[in-house]
């Protein structure tokens, strides 16, 4: 995941009224803060944890 995809993504997640912040995107994935994505982007597992999180899909299990 590129730093522009998980920046459109937080974008993304407050236009769906889903996050009100770059925090509570964070507190979805589990993190506590996202500028380190911000910046370097991350791997696919975080491609994939961000997708889910944007079509709120619950955890597998």
């Amino acid at each position: 995941m590129t730093p522009e995809s998980f920046t459109r993504w937080l974008a993304e997640m407050k236009a769906a009224g889903l996050a009100k912040s770059d925090a509570d995107c964070a507190r979805i994935l589990g993190y506590r803060d996202v500028l380190r994505q911000k910046e370097r982007g991350g791997d696919h597992r975080l491609a994939l944890a961000c997708r889910a999180a944007l079509h709120r899909l619950e955890p597998y299990g």
